[in-house]
């Protein structure tokens, strides 16, 4: 007579663990906010590179990214996740540290960039993926630790544009590694392997998960969208720049936009339940080429961070929707991969097009232009989406058969 074996339960998520991802959020973005709405203008201002520089070595960096990003995904998926990030993240921080004292070479710095840039690019997809691991059947309310990233983004990016204002750019490196080092020890102390149920090890093929029609649609529209969408986050520090805006006030619109983030990811959940993935991720990439087209015919100072508020809206509102879209379209033996082909199309591949492009246009142009046509561009690609990518099922989620 044989036992009857016990049935598995979820592992409940305890208040330490909710409280260590809501953390890990808040300095892993805030480490982006001290550096990210900066570098650019840190290029342009301290090392003096054209507007083609930039978006060529951007470009380089959205390539490396490309081919690099799938494979920290798998990495992460085969792999204890938290270990992983946290290794990670420690290198990011050092490679940042460095990255000024080269300030004089031009090839010894675009190589610690790039170097930067294979280390850092999965880092956000890899949290979500160990968030959505920890949460288990309470995916949903993903947006609801999302949101400390745009707190700590919102953090750092509008005290420290003041701050460098007063003791310059090339501090930012030490602040970046500071903080970063600090989500490193957050990072490892999240422990993953309770959350992975006996499905994550079924064995089963990438190449059928990545043909899915409805996924491959999804990420062409999101490409679209997101070319110009990326590229103008390069680029804003230029706008302002180009209408005689002080750094500060750069800080002050990136600081804003993740501000306004805060409480629309608190939103999404509520919106999705009613409206649907898909509804919801027309409306936000809507809101992306709106912007663009409203700061090139509007080149105001105050108004292009009024502008910004649409961004906080629309990302909060893409990020959640885009991020369980992609995770219900995946296995979960293949959540963080999922997740980092999300970022790699939506992000890097989008941004080697759109780096050089709106480098290009800096140069023979204006900035104003490329804005006006990343406007038009991402509206396209809202468009697609709304005709060509399949709506959810009636159960309100995506399987590997919708068509």
């Amino acid at each position: 007579m044989s036992c009857p074996m016990p049935s598995s339960q979820p592992k409940v998520v305890t208040s330490h663990e909710r409280r260590l991802l809501s953390l890990g959020y808040a300095m892993t973005y805030m480490a982006v906010g001290t550096m990210f709405p900066f570098f650019n203008l840190y290029l342009a201002k301290n090392l003096g590179w054209s507007g083609t520089r930039i978006g060529s070595v951007m470009a380089m960096g959205s390539l490396l990214v490309l081919l690099t990003q799938p494979m920290w995904g798998r990495i992460s998926d085969l792999s204890d996740k938290n270990k992983i990030l946290a290794g990670a993240l420690g290198i990011n921080a050092v490679l940042a540290l460095v990255q000024p004292l080269a300030a004089g070479s031009f090839l010894i710095f675009t190589i610690l960039r790039l170097s930067h840039a294979v280390f850092s690019c999965s880092t956000g997809s890899m949290l979500d993926g160990i968030v959505l691991d920890v949460l288990g059947d309470d995916k949903d309310t993903y947006g609801q630790y999302r949101l400390w990233g745009s707190f700590g983004f919102a953090l750092a990016s509008l005290a420290f544009g003041r701050i460098y204002e007063v003791v310059g750019f090339s501090s930012m490196f030490i602040a970046y590694f500071a903080i970063t080092a600090v989500a490193a020890g957050v990072v490892l102390r999240i422990d993953t392997s309770a959350h992975q149920g006996e499905a994550a090890k079924a064995p089963i093929q990438l190449g059928p998960v990545l043909a899915n029609p409805v996924l491959v649609m999804l990420l062409i529209g999101l490409f679209l969208v997101m070319t110009p969408t990326a590229a103008s986050d390069n680029f804003l520090t230029l706008y302002f720049d180009a209408m005689g805006a002080p750094p500060s006030l750069t800080g002050y619109a990136f600081g804003l936009t993740a501000l306004v983030e805060v409480p629309m990811f608190l939103l999404a959940p509520g919106m999705i339940r009613r409206f649907g993935h898909k509804p919801v991720l027309v409306a936000s990439t809507g809101l992306f080429g709106l912007k663009l087209l409203l700061n090139a015919m509007c080149p105001v100072p105050w108004i292009a961070v009024t502008l910004q508020t649409l961004v906080g809206v629309g990302f909060a509102f893409y990020q959640v929707s885009a991020v369980l879209m992609i995770d219900a379209l995946v296995p979960q033996q293949f959540r963080s991969t999922g997740q980092a082909v999300l970022a790699t199309v939506s992000w890097s591949l989008s941004g080697i097009l759109g780096n050089l492009i709106f480098g290009r246009l800096l140069d023979t142009a204006d900035v104003f232009t490329a804005f006006r046509l990343g406007g038009y561009v991402a509206l396209v690609g809202t468009l697609f989406i709304y005709l060509l990518v399949p709506s959810e099922a009636k159960q309100g989620t995506y399987t590997h058969t919708d068509v």
